[in-house]
């Protein structure tokens, strides 16, 4: 592997920790602070960095993607809205690995809008995932279920439909602007939600301002920008497999700072997604090592957070 494969790679799993670290900030910073509210900061302060730094290549993209951009946000805007409002019933690591499910499920809406097939090992997969599922939700043998985890569970298919709007972009188009865009939309969907639901908009305590910046700066600033560098220099699927992880992350983030328990049966059920998350990918970078193909062209379709 080259030297910026590997700086490429680290900086992938830079992100997917950020990424994790966000689930118990986030739970902590709505549990006394309105979510759209929440949201219209954070994505704000994250339009606002992004334009900084991209505002010269807004122009270059045609109207139609412009729009394309725009309806991606959208779709982003309601995963995060689902998973912010899930996070206030459930604990952060569950709702991490929740969220994960929208890897198994991108296959099927491609395949649903005629872009794929499903293969054997993605049917395995999503059968990993379903009994990871079960077992989370039977995690002290008696069957727990929440709202939060409804929210979740559409906080994943909207994440998936928000990756497969992204991946439909032309390839030469500059990532750069698409984010931005996406980030804007988003800002302005949870501004208007604000507006309605949320007026007036209570002062913001300094811990919730502090988490909004973190989430907007590093969570989804920066990781748009590390994310569509580092995926020019490694396979699509190797960033996947790494950025995967970010469960992981979540959890430790949670059992760290909010003392979250996981018992035998959750872990168990949190090991059987993990696999059900990577096993596609992994199967891909095994039949590589037997054959000859071009590396895989850089994609900028993984959700920031």
């Amino acid at each position: 592997m080259t030297r910026k494969g590997i700086f490429a790679d680290a900086s992938l799993l830079m992100i997917a920790i950020i990424w994790g670290a966000t689930f118990p900030m986030v739970k902590g910073a709505v549990e006394s602070f309105p979510v759209f509210s929440f949201l219209a900061v954070r994505f704000a302060i994250a339009s606002v960095a992004l334009l900084l730094l991209t505002w010269r290549t807004l122009r270059a993209i045609p109207r139609k993607w412009v729009i394309a951009g725009l309806l991606a946000g959208l779709v982003n805007f309601a995963g995060f809205a689902l998973q912010t409002y899930g996070l206030q019933t459930i604990a952060p690591g569950r709702a991490a690995f929740i969220t994960g499910l929208y890897g198994a499920l991108v296959p099927f809406i491609l395949v649903f809008i005629g872009k794929g097939k499903i293969t054997p090992m993605m049917w395995a997969a999503i059968g990993l995932s379903v009994v990871g599922l079960m077992f989370l939700f039977w995690h002290d043998l008696t069957f727990s279920f929440a709202g939060g985890d409804i929210l979740v569970i559409l906080c994943a298919f909207a994440f998936a439909l928000q990756i497969v709007m992204v991946g439909l972009f032309p390839k030469d188009l500059d990532p750069r602007p698409m984010a931005t865009l996406q980030a804007l939309s988003c800002f302005g969907a949870a501004a208007l939600f604000a507006v309605v639901a949320d007026h007036p908009m209570p002062a913001i305590p300094v811990d919730t301002l502090g988490a909004a910046a973190f989430t907007g700066l590093l969570g989804t600033a920066l990781a748009l920008l590390v994310q569509t560098w580092a995926q020019r220099h490694t396979p699509t699927s190797h960033a996947a497999l790494i950025l995967c992880t970010e469960p992981v992350w979540g959890a430790i983030a949670s059992v760290t700072l909010f003392g979250e328990v996981f018992t035998p049966l959750a872990t168990l059920g949190c090991v059987f997604m993990l696999v059900s998350m990577v096993a596609p990918d992994l199967a891909g970078n095994i039949r590589t090592l037997f054959q000859r193909r071009v590396a895989e062209p850089a994609s900028f379709g993984l959700p920031a957070r």
